[in-house]
């Protein structure tokens, strides 16, 4: 018990340097020490090129990250709860395909359109409609057959998905070639985005939701034992199971329309963080929003230095997170789901 309270600690501070290390590295080389002084005497903006990126330009696409990792983490750790599968993902209801075919609506179809609905783009927000969408026909089909079977919302998930990809087949084919790099470039993901907007949108559509999702910490432990079990314990199942698939599902979301759907996070992270805390969820659910933004920022600081300008951080995504997770495959660190 000591050691893995140790680990826990270390894995914390490592996070917690990783974090700080995405505000120190970037593209441009900075003198750190210079950007405290500039601070610290209160230079004017002309005079303070190296305080101005960071709190520009490194400090908002660091939370940007620390908030979407955290959130599709929190979301994947939940959903894996719910459908008690170690597969499960926030994308596993085709979320992010119903978000990417309406933001290739969009760039078709709303091409030269430069609409901004509360600080969204028009493909934001054809993202986030699309993704809600998506949610709502999930969820009408299992309210009609009064339960919430964790297979029915898996092959739902998966058969809406595959519908959503062959709308994007569809416009890909009708979009011109200028539209298919844009469609592309946001189906990469990515945090580089400039300003604190993008922050604020994600704070106030992450903080509700992880506030809940962390609140039903206990109830996902009983249900790791059974749905009958569970009731047996006064957990409301049905309640739960509606409240852990909306609130990911919005958070999620939110998310994509923001940052595109960013790959992997979800999955591995709650994973490698349950290898460390183990599998009771008031420790494994916060540890793995911590995680998560570690995790997309340290993606984020590869992305930027890997080639000569940036890499999508999709791609980092990938490239780090599937490897890990084959690995934790082969350790066979998935004894918690055998009788699942």
């Amino acid at each position: 018990m000591k050691s893995r309270v140790m680990i826990t600690a270390a894995s914390v501070v490592v996070c917690l340097l990783l974090i700080l290390a995405s505000i120190a590295i970037g593209t441009e080389s900075i003198d750190l020490r210079a950007a405290f002084d500039q601070w610290r005497t209160g230079a004017t903006k002309g005079n303070a090129s190296e305080l101005n990126i960071i709190v520009n330009l490194r400090l908002p696409r660091t939370l940007l990250a620390l908030l979407a990792g955290g959130g599709l983490a929190l979301a994947g750790c939940a959903f894996q709860a719910l459908l008690r599968n170690p597969l499960a993902t926030p994308y596993t209801l085709g979320i992010d395909s119903f978000a990417a075919l309406g933001a290739y609506m969009a760039t078709v179809f709303g091409a030269g359109t430069a609409m901004n609905l509360a600080g969204f783009s028009l493909v934001q927000v054809a993202a986030f409609l699309f993704a809600a969408f998506d949610v709502l026909i999930i969820y009408a089909m299992a309210t009609r057959a009064r339960r919430m079977s964790p297979l029915v919302l898996l092959l739902a998930g998966v058969t809406l998905g595959l519908l959503a990809n062959s709308g994007i087949l569809f416009l890909r084919y009708l979009a011109k070639p200028e539209q298919l790099i844009n469609m592309d470039r946001w189906l990469m993901g990515g945090v580089d985005l400039i300003g604190y907007e993008p922050v604020l949108t994600l704070l106030i559509g992450v903080t509700p939701c992880a506030i809940i999702l962390l609140m039903q910490a206990s109830r996902y432990d009983q249900l790791g034992f059974g749905e009958e079990l569970a009731a047996g314990r006064g957990v409301d199942v049905r309640r739960l199971q509606v409240t852990t698939f909306l609130v990911c599902s919005i958070m999620t979301g939110v998310i994509v329309s923001k940052v595109g759907p960013i790959g992997f996070v979800g999955l591995v992270v709650p994973h490698a963080v349950r290898t460390i805390t183990g599998s009771r969820h008031r420790v494994l659910m916060p540890m793995s929003m911590v995680a998560g933004g570690a995790f997309l920022c340290l993606c984020d600081i590869i992305a930027r230095k890997a080639m000569t300008g940036e890499t999508p951080i999709g791609i980092i995504t990938s490239i780090v997170g599937a490897p890990f997770f084959l690995y934790l495959l082969v350790r066979r660190r998935f004894a918690d789901w055998d009788n699942a």
